[in-house]
């Protein structure tokens, strides 16, 4: 599958500086995935001292990568 970025997810890796291999690494080796809204999936990656959050919908062989960002660990739900 190939990882395909929105233009608004690609807005995001620039404004959040957020580098396309972490984006990369969480789809790939995610910690933990769980459903969001119509068909979207949430993946979540423990980068140490935050959690990379990617938003993605898979398009026939495409991960479409929606939106991106950190979240603080002590905000995270198990």
């Amino acid at each position: 599958m190939a990882i395909v970025y929105t233009k608004h997810a690609a807005e995001m890796l620039i404004f959040r500086k957020i580098k396309k291999e972490f984006v990369e690494k969480c789809i790939q080796n995610f910690d933990d995935i769980k459903p969001v809204r119509e068909g979207k999936k949430a993946y979540l990656k423990d980068f140490g001292k935050n959690y990379l959050k990617v938003i993605v919908s898979e398009e026939g062989e495409n991960i479409v990568v929606i939106t991106l960002y950190w979240i603080a660990k002590g905000r995270v739900k198990k």
